[in-house]
């Protein structure tokens, strides 16, 4: 068999352990993502896991970058389409697209482990979370928001959406998208001002 072909099998490998994985962990959590649940679920040997990751841990984070790496593309595109004219609403609307995907209940149900202080995620989601914060403000940005700091906004807006999508998973009766309505006004109306607003220190 040559390298390339070894390598394809192997890239395809690790691509099902991350896919079982991940809907293992978007069910229940970590502890459903155990090492023979994921051999059971991919068809593959539990070996495998540790050739390709080193550990549970190692497999976990694989599927945390990939599932954020999806999302980032995801709300990417729709920010493409909507362009810089889109601004602010349109973050918040590629949000709420993308976590009303059955894919996105990954976020949440691994978020719970990630802020523990000894959790093997704490990093690659601080890290990720990064990401996307640089992601809005940019589009911030483009869009020529009225803002003296866009990083902070975008942590505003990050948090804000975040808040929303956990109570969701917490009460699923609550009416996100009335939720995310509304969040999308008071920031519209805020970025609305003709200069403008400085950081408050109060």
């Amino acid at each position: 068999m040559g390298a390339t072909r070894k390598q394809e099998i192997s890239a395809e490998t690790r691509r099902r352990l991350v896919a079982a994985a991940w809907e293992l962990a978007a069910e229940g959590g970590a502890a459903a993502a155990s090492v023979q649940a994921v051999a059971e679920r991919s068809g593959i040997s539990r070996g495998s896991v540790a050739w390709h990751f080193g550990s549970k841990d190692g497999l976990l984070k694989a599927v945390v970058e990939e599932a954020f790496r999806w999302g980032t593309e995801f709300m990417g595109e729709l920010l493409a389409a909507a362009g810089p004219q889109g601004g602010v609403e349109a973050l918040i609307e590629a949000n709420f697209a993308l976590m009303s995907r059955p894919e996105a209940r990954i976020y949440s149900t691994l978020l719970i482990e990630a802020v523990s202080r000894d959790s093997a995620l704490r990093a690659t989601y601080a890290e990720e979370y990064a990401k996307i914060r640089g992601l809005y403000a940019d589009h911030l940005r483009a869009a020529g928001a009225r803002v003296a700091d866009p990083e902070a906004v975008a942590a505003a807006l990050l948090g804000g959406t975040l808040g929303i999508n956990i109570q969701h998973r917490l009460d699923p009766g609550l009416d996100r998208r009335r939720a995310v309505t509304a969040m999308t006004g008071i920031y519209t109306d805020a970025l609305s001002d003709t200069e403008p607003r400085a950081p408050s220190d109060t």
